[in-house]
């Protein structure tokens, strides 16, 4: 998390005079911690303060293990083509650089990557269209890894998630079910790997899988790297 606290008239109990605090911590779950504490510079004058409060799962500090092998995230008899993938020219840009597409009918079962723990999910939401005014309508589930990394899987159906917050998760085990929720063109998965950043800013990692991967050819959707 970080808080951004933009002040008049304050200091820190330390002495320090800021017009604009910036504080990242990481922060467990259900962890109290306090962060800063503030008290009038002149006592004689009115004091402001103004707060932003930005926050993203997973632990900036994470050191994502590069040799470790994924497993795909569907079942091992199942075998989907990726339609977008790393760079990919339509939507895996910046922050998604390293996210995967993987085609495949709604309803298709989706399986654990990698062991986690479920820290995020959302299976209510029902619209899907290929714009970003779509994207809040999402459904996913995200899994905090031992590393700290988080790995997650998006565009999941109607009621679609099938474990609860809060709950570990093995590799291979069954989580979901695909879907074409959120800013999604065609039914697929998304999955990738991210690590947190500050101010609620993530970004997606390089990974490699247990066996190779099915592409589609085309340019500015296939792997390129």
């Amino acid at each position: 998390m970080t808080l951004t606290v933009r002040t008049s008239n304050l200091k820190s109990i330390t002495g320090e005079v800021k017009r604009k605090w910036e504080i990242t911590r990481v922060i467990a779950g259900q962890e109290r911690l306090q962060v800063l504490q503030l008290r009038k510079v002149q006592d004689d004058k009115l004091t402001r303060d103004r707060f932003e409060f930005d926050w993203i799962p997973g632990d900036k500090n994470a050191q994502h293990d590069e040799q470790y092998r994924y497993t795909l995230p569907f079942a091992p008899n199942r075998d989907y083509r990726v339609v977008q993938g790393f760079n990919g020219n339509y939507s895996h840009r910046g922050a998604s650089r390293y996210a995967l597409d993987f085609a495949m009918p709604i309803g298709s079962p989706i399986h654990a990557a990698r062991a986690g723990v479920v820290i995020d999910l959302e299976s209510g939401n029902w619209q899907g269209g290929a714009s970003r005014r779509f994207a809040k309508y999402a459904n996913y589930i995200v899994l905090l890894h031992d590393d700290g990394t988080t790995g997650e899987y998006y565009h999941l159906k109607q009621h679609g998630v099938a474990v609860s917050l809060g709950e570990s998760v093995s590799v291979g085990q069954l989580i979901g079910y695909s879907g074409n929720t959120g800013f999604s063109s065609l039914p697929h998965l998304h999955f990738a790997v991210y690590k947190a950043r500050s101010h609620g800013q993530y970004q997606s990692l390089p990974i490699q899988f247990n066996r190779p991967l099915n592409t589609w050819k085309r340019r500015g959707l296939g792997l390129s790297d």
